[in-house]
């Protein structure tokens, strides 16, 4: 289902968006969808460098760790 969303723009701005056959519409939805997932995306990051830096810190390197999983072998 569709919604209607006004926008007032500029006078000069209509004027050279009507020199061109493009579907105003569709571009300015895609900008709008585009910007939402960017805006998504920041917000997960956020959220994971949260739940990283609520993470305990560990005494161990990763590469002692390996070195160490090598030597018990």
């Amino acid at each position: 289902m569709k919604v209607v969303y006004s926008l007032r723009i500029g006078k000069e701005l209509r004027e050279e968006m009507e020199k061109y056959n493009i579907k105003w519409n569709g571009e300015i939805e895609g900008f709008i969808r585009k910007r939402i997932n960017e805006l998504k995306k920041r917000e997960l990051l956020e959220k994971l460098d949260e739940l990283i830096s609520a993470l305990p810190e560990t005494k161990h390197t990763s590469d002692k760790m390996v070195r160490e999983d090598r030597d018990s072998c």
